[in-house]
C-alpha cells in the first residue's frame, strides 16, 4: 500500500478501510485522522465516475466455493493423515501447516459466501448511491474538476438534470 502524508500535518495517513473496502471506494476528499485537515487523494475511486474495480468484477465466486470446500477438506483429511506424516516432519510443523490451509481455504469459503448471499453486491449498490450523492454536490464537482478528474455533463453545475 502507498502512504499518503497529509498536507496539513506532514504525517503518515494511517488508513482503516484494510479488508472492509480494499478497492478504496469512496470520496476523493479524505479527512487526516491526525489533525482533522482535509485532502484530496486519488487513490479512492469515485464509482459514478470511475466504476467498480475490473478486479472485483472478474472474481469468480464459484472458484472461490470450489477451492474454499476442497481446501477445507483437503485440511480435514490432513489431520486425519498427520500420524504417517509425523515421522517425515516435525509434527508441531505439520500441525500449523495444516491449520493455516484451514484458515485460509474457510476465508476463501466465506468470501464465496458474501458473494452468493448478495452482500458484495448490496455494498457495492450503497457505494454507488454515496457516489451520486457527492457528485449531486456542485462544491464537490468543482474540487475534481479542479484536480483534473472527467466529471460527466450530468453532475456539472447547473446542468438542470440535478434533483
Amino acid at each position: 500500500m502507498l502512504q499518503k502524508i497529509c498536507p496539513h500535518c506532514g504525517k503518515n495517513v494511517i488508513e482503516s478501510y484494510g479488508i472492509l473496502n480494499p478497492y478504496l471506494y469512496g470520496s476523493k476528499m479524505q479527512k487526516c485522522k491526525n489533525c482533522g485537515g482535509e485532502f484530496f487523494d486519488n487513490r479512492w475511486r469515485e464509482v459514478a465516475l470511475q466504476g467498480f474495480d475490473p478486479i472485483q468484477l472478474t472474481q469468480e465466486p464459484q472458484a472461490c466455493q470450489s477451492f474454499g470446500l476442497g481446501g477445507v477438506a483437503a485440511s480435514f483429511i490432513g489431520f486425519r493423515m498427520r500420524g504417517n506424516m509425523d515421522k517425515l516432519v516435525d509434527p508441531n510443523i505439520v500441525n500449523l501447516c495444516l491449520a493455516g490451509f484451514l484458515i485460509l481455504s474457510l476465508i476463501i469459503f466465506l468470501q464465496y459466501l458474501r458473494h452468493k448471499l448478495g452482500f458484495i453486491q448490496r455494498k457495492n449498490e450503497r457505494y454507488m448511491m454515496e457516489s451520486i450523492q457527492r457528485l449531486r454536490n456542485p462544491e464537490y464537482v468543482e474540487l475534481l474538476l479542479s484536480h483534473n478528474i472527467k466529471v460527466p455533463e450530468e453532475y456539472m453545475p447547473g446542468s438542470g438534470d440535478q434533483e
